[in-house]
C-alpha cells in the first residue's frame, strides 16, 4: 500500500507527451545547423548533455519537418529500437529536437523530472512488456501516456531523486575507473607480451616457436570418474554445460569428451564477436573437467609459464595467423574449419622463463584491479536497485530535514 499522500497516476495526468521528426536527408540545408537533434540510439538510460549530441539541424529543417523543440529536463523514451533500445530513457539537459521514434515527456511544473527519470528506469521491463501485450513490438504515444507512475508530494520526489543521484554518481565514477583500468591493461598487454617494453634486468633475445614445439597435445578421453562437463564461453572461459545452456547436453557423447586438468588449455574453434577465429582458455576454475572432443587441447612443456601464455591467448595474439588458416568459413556445426595440426603450427613469442613470469605477474595484478572494480560496480548497482524498490514505492520514507545518512563509497583499488 502507498503512503496516504502518494498517488498512482498515468503519465498523461502529469506530463505532456509528444514525439519529434526527421528533416529530409535529401535537403542539405535542413542539416548542420545549431539546433541539437537527438536520435533514439542516444537514449540509453542516461542524462543527455550538449557534448553528447551527434547531429544538429537548422531552423529551416525544423520549420519544414515534424521535428520540434523539446524543453530541457524533459524525459525521452525510446519507442522503437533493436536489442535493448526500446523502453530506455534519457533525461534531456538542454533544449533539443528529437526524431519521431522518441517520446518526449515534459512534466508539469509541480513534478520533479529527476524523480520520474529514476522511476521510468526502474520500469524498463514492464514498459517493454506493455508494447508486447498490445500486440505490437513498438511503443506508441498512446501507450506511453498510459504508463502508470507513483506520484509522491514534490518535496519527497526531490529528496528521493537526490538520494538516487548520489548512487548514480558513484556508479558513473566506478564505470570510468573500470574503463580506464581496462584501457591501461590493454595497452600494457601488447607492450609487454610483444617485447616492445621490457623490464629492467631482462635483455636476452626473444625467440618464436610453434605451439607444437612448446606444448603437448591432449587427446585422452574420460577416465570414467565423475568430472564436471565443461564448455568454453568466449566471455567467461570455462563454464559448466548446465550454466551455459541451462541443461545437460552431452548425453552419450560424453564418453568421447577430453579430460583436462587444472592449468591445461583448450581451443574452441567456434567464432564469436569477442574472438572471431576462436578462443583459447586455461582451465583454472576447476581441478578437472571434460570438454568436447572438437576442442584442441594441450598442455605447456616445462620451461613455459601457463600464466604468460594465458594472457597472450586472451589478448587474441593468434588472430591474424588463425584468419589465414580459414579457407571455407564456418561449418554446419558452427566451428571454423581449422585443422588441429594447423592450429598447433601457429607461432608464439618465447621470452626467457623468468621474464614470462614477471610479465604474467604484472598483468595478473592489472586483472585483479579490474575484477575488484567490476565487483564494486555490481555491488553499487545492486544497492541502488534495492534502494529504488524501497524509495520509489514508499516502503522506505526519506527524512526531509536531514542530509543523506549513508553514501556509497568509491575508492581506487590496486
Amino acid at each position: 500500500m502507498l503512503p496516504k499522500d502518494w498517488k498512482t497516476l498515468r503519465l498523461s495526468d502529469i506530463a505532456k507527451i509528444s514525439s519529434g521528426g526527421t528533416p529530409s536527408r535529401d535537403t542539405p540545408s535542413y542539416w548542420n545547423g545549431d539546433i541539437p537533434w537527438v536520435r533514439t540510439t542516444e537514449v540509453q538510460n542516461c542524462h543527455i548533455h550538449p557534448e553528447d549530441i551527434q547531429e544538429h539541424i537548422s531552423q529551416h529543417g525544423l520549420e519544414n519537418s515534424s521535428a520540434k523543440i523539446v524543453a530541457a529536463n524533459s524525459i525521452l523514451l525510446a519507442m522503437i529500437g533493436q536489442g535493448k533500445t526500446r523502453g530506455q530513457v534519457a533525461l534531456l539537459r538542454l533544449n533539443a529536437a528529437t526524431n519521431q521514434n522518441c517520446a518526449a515527456i515534459t512534466l508539469n511544473k509541480d513534478q520533479c523530472p529527476d524523480f520520474y527519470f529514476q522511476q521510468l528506469l526502474s520500469k524498463y521491463q514492464s514498459i517493454r512488456d506493455l508494447s508486447n501485450s498490445a500486440g505490437q513490438s513498438n511503443l506508441s504515444g498512446a501507450l506511453v501516456k498510459s504508463i502508470e507512475v507513483i506520484a509522491p508530494p514534490l518535496h519527497e520526489q526531490t529528496k528521493i531523486a537526490k538520494i538516487l543521484s548520489t548512487w548514480d554518481k558513484a556508479i558513473t565514477t566506478t564505470e570510468r575507473l573500470l574503463a580506464n583500468s581496462q584501457q591501461q591493461k590493454q595497452a600494457l598487454t601488447w607492450q609487454l607480451l610483444t617485447g616492445k617494453n621490457r623490464f629492467a634486468g631482462f635483455s636476452d633475445t626473444w625467440g618464436k616457436q610453434k605451439l607444437s614445439e612448446i606444448s603437448t597435445r591432449i587427446q585422452e578421453k574420460t577416465d570414467g570418474e565423475a568430472h564436471p562437463i565443461l564448455t568454453i564461453s568466449s566471455l567467461s572461459g570455462f563454464v559448466t554445460q548446465e550454466e551455459r545452456y541451462s541443461r545437460y547436453m552431452a548425453g552419450e557423447s560424453v564418453n568421447n569428451y577430453i579430460l583436462l586438468s587444472r592449468g591445461e588449455f583448450a581451443y574452441n574453434k567456434g567464432n564469436s564477436k569477442t574472438y572471431q577465429y576462436g578462443c583459447i582458455f586455461k582451465l583454472d576454475t576447476f581441478d578437472t573437467g571434460l570438454v568436447p572432443h572438437v576442442y584442441v587441447c594441450f598442455k605447456l612443456n616445462q620451461g613455459f609459464d601457463p600464466e604468460y601464455y594465458a594472457q597472450l591467448f586472451a589478448a587474441d595474439y593468434l588472430k591474424d595467423q588463425l584468419a589465414g588458416l580459414v579457407n571455407t568459413g564456418v561449418r554446419n556445426n558452427g566451428l571454423l574449419n581449422i585443422k588441429p595440426s594447423a592450429f598447433l603450427d601457429t607461432t608464439v613469442p618465447v621470452p626467457p622463463l623468468a621474464e614470462q613470469q614477471k610479465i604474467a605477474q604484472v598483468l595478473s595484478t592489472a586483472d585483479a584491479e579490474i575484477s575488484n572494480l567490476q565487483a564494486q560496480l555490481a555491488k553499487l548497482k545492486l544497492e541502488k536497485k534495492a534502494l529504488m524498490q524501497q524509495l520509489l514505492t514508499g516502503q522506505r520514507r526519506v527524512r526531509l530535514d536531514d542530509e543523506l545518512e549513508e553514501e556509497p563509497q568509491i575508492r581506487r583499488v590496486g
